[in-house]
């Protein structure tokens, strides 16, 4: 269903952005994208939410590491229990047939647990699945990528109303 060099992060919700950007360049020398702030409409399974989010990706190329402060409401709510504090809480992947694939996850058994909300229910731009061990896969509309990764390597973040990804 995805192939595993479809993978291009890893995500971590840490209490502390800077901090962890710091600890991470400390020990592997990773520069980053800015620190973006934006707020983004996001569709749980509880019903819309407006996920006021702080983030920043790693720079340098595959395989990237992002970095979110928790979200209340969200997924992204604190650091993922089954990992632990700190612990990896998704891998992100590149779906070059995003709302097909994102069916083909739910109907194998790995919920849709959040996506970008456009009003259409649907899942649009990205979208979150729980697997039943606890991690989360985060697939992104690869019509996306060179956007995002312009972005990643120091461009301007995406136009208004564009996603970072996450």
């Amino acid at each position: 269903m995805l192939k595993i060099t479809d993978i291009y992060h890893t995500g971590f919700v840490v209490p502390d952005l800077d901090a962890a950007m710091a600890d991470l360049t400390g020990v592997f020398g990773v520069a980053w994208t800015g620190v973006e702030e934006r707020e983004m409409p996001v569709l749980t399974p509880d019903g819309p939410v407006a996920a006021r989010m702080r983030f920043a990706y790693s720079q340098g190329g595959s395989p990237r590491l992002e970095l979110l402060e928790p979200v209340p409401g969200t997924i992204w709510e604190a650091p993922s229990l089954s990992f632990g504090a700190g612990g990896a809480h998704h891998v992100g992947v590149w779906a070059d047939d995003f709302a097909a694939t994102s069916a083909k996850l739910e109907a194998a058994g790995f919920p849709r647990v959040l996506t970008f909300d456009d009003g259409s229910g649907r899942a649009v731009r990205f979208a979150y699945h729980r697997l039943p061990s606890g991690p989360f896969v985060e697939l992104v509309d690869a019509t996306r990528r060179a956007e995002l990764e312009a972005w990643f390597e120091g461009a301007d973040y995406p136009a208004a109303g564009a996603t970072d990804g996450s």
